[in-house]
């Protein structure tokens, strides 16, 4: 397993130290368990992208029963 130095400020010291002895973990399994939760807050959940095209009977974009119009009434929507 790799090793990381951190480099942080008194408070923030504290801080690690108050949460690690709450939840009963050392400071460095504390801040592995922060930064892979955030790793897997950052990208898409796994198997997201075999969903696409799962779906038969989703509309095609060229579907002429989807109604054009009502894109504009979306001001965040781009063509």
């Amino acid at each position: 397993m790799a090793q990381l130095s951190l480099y942080v400020n008194d408070a923030t010291l504290e801080g690690l130290r108050s949460e690690a002895t709450r939840e009963h973990v050392s400071i460095s399994k504390l801040v592995g368990g922060i930064l892979r939760e955030r790793q897997l807050m950052s990208g898409w959940p796994s198997g997201y992208f075999d969903l696409y095209g799962s779906l038969p009977d989703f509309p095609a974009e060229d579907d002429e029963s989807l109604d054009a119009s009502l894109d504009e009434a979306c001001d965040w929507f781009e063509a």
